[in-house]
């Protein structure tokens, strides 16, 4: 997993250095819309950012009021794809072409943007961040002793925002107790006052992508927002996958990724900050 990781840093260099700095062109067509069918099952025409719905906009407007949460914070609920090396700090640090229209939304959320997540890590799944063994075998020492790593990062960092994309760590026969436990960790994140924004992911390791599914199922049953990472990449060669294992995201599947979480970023800003 450090090696593949540091060959996708690589590769985002190399691919920053010829283009100047600057992302790939956004599908703009995809990226912000409402669509009148919401069916789980259609989750493949969900947008790649969808509006806030009035629910998450009622959630966020309450999380801002609410003296226990940091309007400036958000979390991260992931793998080796949301640590810092190469998910939303590059805008911060420079290493990614920061437009203009995000740099207000950048500094916002600055600190949460460079920040490690106890809830972000190599290997990580979702029945991971429910588990208090991974706390503790990870060595956090902020995390109280038989705190949940989930339960640790809510109460450390005090977001107003989570987001979670998981599933990339599947094994075969895990996707009864996948739904279950990110239903779980939906709910834990609700009951603290935060907004979950769930996310596809760009592979279908498990052939049937029953993954993606159940984020979208869970989002239209909490009406929560769903960043639709798997239509973002479907542009680009190979969909945005490195071949040939087809698992993890190129450099430029991880900039349109980033792009889509900035954009979602940017509308719980305008909430946040009016």
């Amino acid at each position: 997993m450090r090696s593949r990781l540091l060959l996708i840093i690589l590769l985002l260099t190399l691919v920053l250095a010829g283009t100047g700095g600057a992302p790939r062109p956004v599908h703009s067509s995809t990226i912000v819309q409402q669509v009148d069918d919401q069916s789980p099952e259609r989750w493949r025409e969900w947008p790649v950012v969808p509006v806030l719905s009035a629910r998450a906009v009622e959630i966020l407007n309450t999380a801002a009021q609410n003296s226990a949460l940091d309007p400036h914070t958000f979390s991260k609920i992931g793998d080796c794809q949301f640590t810092p090396a190469t998910f939303l700090a590059g805008y911060v640090k420079g290493d990614y072409s920061l437009p203009a229209e995000y740099e207000q939304t950048a500094h916002y959320f600055k600190e949460s943007m460079v920040r490690d997540s106890i809830t972000a890590a190599n290997g990580l799944g979702v029945s991971s961040v429910l588990n208090p063994m991974f706390a503790a075998g990870a060595g956090y020492q902020e995390c109280f002793k038989n705190e949940t790593p989930l339960e640790c990062e809510l109460r450390t960092r005090r977001p107003v925002v989570v987001l979670v994309a998981l599933g990339t760590n599947w094994k075969p026969g895990q996707e009864i107790t996948f739904e279950e436990n990110l239903r779980t960790v939906v709910e834990v994140i609700l009951a603290s006052g935060a907004l979950p924004i769930l996310a596809t992911k760009a592979d279908n390791i498990e052939k049937d992508w029953k993954l993606n599914l159940a984020n979208a199922r869970i989002a239209a049953d909490y009406d929560i927002p769903l960043v639709n990472v798997w239509r973002a990449v479907q542009p680009l060669p190979n969909n945005g996958l490195q071949a040939p294992n087809n698992v993890y995201l190129t450099a430029n599947g991880w900039l349109e990724q980033n792009r889509a979480w900035l954009r979602i970023l940017d509308e719980v800003r305008v909430v946040l900050e009016p």
